[in-house]
């Protein structure tokens, strides 16, 4: 049925809900799953500096990052489910097109995202990131939208 499966991760619920999901149905399928987080520290340098410079302090989305993988890897081992994680970075680029450009690469058979559900204004401001991949991915998406209460709801 699925054999490579994408999940999308933030450090959100909703991601949460969506990485269990994709275990759940790697478990079925015996597939495996590409836990995927795109970090965006910025664009990338106008031009490359000469002198030696130290990197900068982990950001809190890689450090979010880090978090949401090590939750992935321990439901990998509970579940038996093969599972990889990949912290990709953005550098300026919506995080949508780089997610469906990561689906492409792995060739997944399907990706799973959570979405917080935002109607009207709120979306409208904030934007959808869900919303956006589904419209720039050749790729089926399987979308959860995380209503608060635990219990989430297939779009």
């Amino acid at each position: 049925m699925y054999d490579r499966i994408v999940v999308a991760l933030d450090d959100s619920a909703s991601a949460e809900m969506a990485l269990r999901e994709a275990v759940r149905l790697a478990k079925q399928s015996r597939g495996v799953v590409y836990a995927l987080s795109v970090v965006d520290r910025g664009r990338w340098p106008e031009e490359v500096r000469p002198r030696f410079e130290f990197e900068p302090e982990p950001t809190a989305a890689s450090n979010a990052a880090t978090r949401i993988f090590d939750l992935a890897t321990a439901l990998f081992r509970d579940s038996g489910v093969s599972g990889k994680t990949r912290a990709i970075d953005a550098y300026g680029e919506n995080v949508s097109e780089v997610l469906a450009r990561a689906a492409e690469e792995c060739d997944a058979d399907i990706v799973v995202i959570g979405t917080h559900g935002r109607r009207g204004a709120q979306r409208f401001l904030l934007g959808s990131v869900a919303e956006s991949l589904v419209r720039s991915t050749q790729r089926p998406v399987l979308l959860l939208r995380y209503d608060g209460s635990g219990a989430h709801t297939r779009a």
